[in-house]
């Protein structure tokens, strides 16, 4: 089975004035609530073994460097375990992750995970 969840706009990174190593901790969990209720908006579908992740973060600024890519994808993870889309987030279950970036316009900002069952 493959699910395919939208997350829409701009998706904080590590870094930076809104990053998430800067932000509050009630802050990020109001933030990672607000994507618990996207994802189980968005599919009933449930993962219960190893599966692949593809993010792709469609961005209009300057590229993340890989780091900061890779963070990106922490929150919306979160958030997808805790709707019960996937078990967890340990390498045993999320057995092959890939990150990419594509180059968009400013109102074709998202961020797209495809989850693939193993």
């Amino acid at each position: 089975m493959t699910t395919e969840i939208t997350f829409p706009g701009n998706i904080p990174g590590m870094n930076g004035k809104n990053g998430l190593l800067r932000t509050n901790w009630r802050k990020r969990n109001r933030i990672r609530d607000k994507w618990i209720w996207h994802v189980k908006a968005a599919t009933k579908n449930k993962h219960p073994g190893q599966v692949k992740l593809l993010l792709t973060r469609y961005g209009f600024s300057t590229p993340l460097d890989y780091d900061n890519l890779v963070a990106t994808g922490k929150i919306l993870i979160d958030a997808m375990v805790h709707a019960g889309v996937i078990v967890d987030d340990k390498p045993a279950i999320i057995s092959e992750r890939e990150y990419v970036q594509v180059k968009t316009s400013k109102d074709g900002q998202k961020t797209v995970i495809t989850i693939t069952d193993l």
